[in-house]
């Protein structure tokens, strides 16, 4: 008897390490994201946009395919007339790094509509490998986007057209479920 209960024990724990190894690879918070942050409420709100709106879900995916690696974090003093900042940080290694700064902002929705328009921009550099410093990446804004002259930022901002469309419309996914 107690041998059979042995191999029972055995086959038990087996069958349960090999159906936790199948459904931990279902899980894709599991894979190595290119967006990334230190701020867990900045994770949260990351993590519901994967899951709850499927244009924020897009560019993260489109992202993790990217030689980019993006680092998203709150910006502790906002500067008056933005609520968010996409920079070119550097390049090294066949890898490319960006920053995107947001302010915070207590609506959720409304906070994860501003990193959804931030990581547009980053969706475009991905696109741009011509972007690979702060110089290229003025001259490319330059060339496919527009100055925005109603924030507060020193020198010049950009914006682009599908980064605001962007933002609309995780606000509205995230608002709607739709």
């Amino acid at each position: 008897m107690p041998r059979i209960s042995w191999l029972l024990v055995t086959l038990i724990v087996l069958v349960s390490v090999s159906l936790r190894a199948e459904s931990l690879a279902d899980y894709p918070e599991d894979r190595d994201h290119r967006v990334r942050t230190i701020d867990a409420r900045l994770q949260s709100i990351i993590d519901e946009g994967v899951r709850f709106s499927l244009t924020f879900e897009a560019l993260v995916d489109r992202l993790d395919r990217s030689d980019l690696v993006v680092y998203v974090e709150r910006e502790t003093r906002p500067i008056e007339g933005i609520e968010g900042c996409l920079t070119f940080i550097s390049s090294q290694a066949g890898t490319r790094y960006l920053r995107v700064r947001v302010a915070y902002i207590s609506d959720r929705a409304r906070q994860l509509a501003i990193v959804a328009h931030e990581l547009r921009h980053a969706v475009e550099v991905a696109d741009t490998p011509r972007i690979v410093d702060s110089r290229s990446f003025e001259r490319e804004y330059e060339r496919f986007g527009y100055e925005n002259p109603y924030t507060g930022v020193r020198g010049r901002a950009f914006d682009t057209d599908a980064a605001v469309a962007a933002g609309v419309r995780v606000l509205r996914e995230i608002r709607t479920g739709n």
